[in-house]
């Protein structure tokens, strides 16, 4: 895979203090990928170390004063030149930043303000088709596939990805699709975000995001008690028996470890071939019914 990304994130000294935000989750791409680095504001031809700018009203400003718009979209129109000749799959950019942050940048007042929306090189790129992504919200690139976190944009895609998760036995007929508006159902989709057990990872192929894995404290089939997040995932079908099932579950798990949870649960129908990969992953048989594991995973 052939993968851009900032190059304070690979360690070079172009931070606008003069630093790097150095990130190991780049440095391992850089070691199994072709990585381009690009620095936009550099490119632009500002000088490292330099006064740090916000974008207030549309327009990038330094902390002095400065109107530094033209050299940060320069630094942009750069690095797109690059991104059409080279065409990589994946741009990793660093948070937050006026050239690069994808989902947020700082409001403009220097007060460390957010607000949801994209500097000017992750804006020009994503115009232009690229894939970018947020060095915090990238959880691993493996085989072509990457994992990352669900933005707050793709919630409506638990939908579907809840219908995927129905486990519809061989001969029988699936139900229809607004199954999923069900009480019992709309549990798994409804408001999330607001826990902070609310936990989706995504996987995404060639452009689209082909499986999802989602945690939440709610009274589902594999609830165990109110400290406990229960599991839901799902693939596409051309995706599944791939192994990226399970590298959205292990890389979840670690996710509730870092968050503080002690266990998590799902419930699985018997007969479904995931049970054994639940296994593989560390989950365990604590109860069942006559159609159903109840699984619980020590983390």
């Amino acid at each position: 895979m052939k993968i851009m990304v900032s190059a304070c994130l690979a360690g070079e000294n172009c931070k606008y203090n003069g630093g790097n935000n150095r990130s190991e989750k780049v440095l391992k791409l850089m070691a199994e990928n072709e990585v381009l680095t690009v620095c936009p504001e550099q490119m632009g031809g500002l000088p490292t170390p330099r006064v740090p700018s916000e974008i207030c009203n549309g327009v990038v400003t330094a902390k002095d004063g400065r109107i530094v718009d033209a050299q940060f979209r320069t630094g942009a129109a750069e690095c797109l030149v690059i991104a059409k000749i080279e065409q990589p799959d994946l741009i990793v950019l660093q948070s937050r930043s006026p050239s690069c942050g994808v989902k947020q940048r700082y409001d403009g007042t220097f007060s460390g303000k957010l607000v949801d929306r994209a500097g000017v090189t992750a804006q020009l790129l994503m115009e232009n088709g690229f894939c970018c992504v947020d060095v915090e919200d990238l959880v691993e690139v493996h085989n072509d596939v990457l994992i990352r976190k669900l933005s707050s944009g793709e919630i409506c895609l638990l939908k579907d990805f809840l219908y995927e998760a129905i486990f519809i036995p061989e001969g029988v007929e699936p139900p229809p699709r607004d199954i999923v508006e069900r009480p019992e159902l709309r549990i798994y989709y409804e408001y999330f975000g607001r826990s902070e057990a609310d936990l989706c990872l995504v996987a995404e192929a060639d452009g689209h995001v082909v499986g999802a894995v989602w945690t939440r404290i709610m009274s589902d089939y594999g609830h165990v008690d109110d400290e406990t997040p229960s599991f839901a995932i799902s693939l596409i079908p051309e995706y599944r028996g791939k192994g990226i099932g399970t590298r959205l579950m292990r890389n979840i798990l670690s996710l509730l470890k870092e968050q503080g949870f002690k266990q998590a649960s799902l419930a699985v129908q018997k007969a479904n071939y995931a049970v054994r990969m639940y296994k593989n992953v560390g989950f365990e048989i604590v109860d069942e019914n006559d159609e159903e594991f109840i699984m619980l995973c020590s983390l």
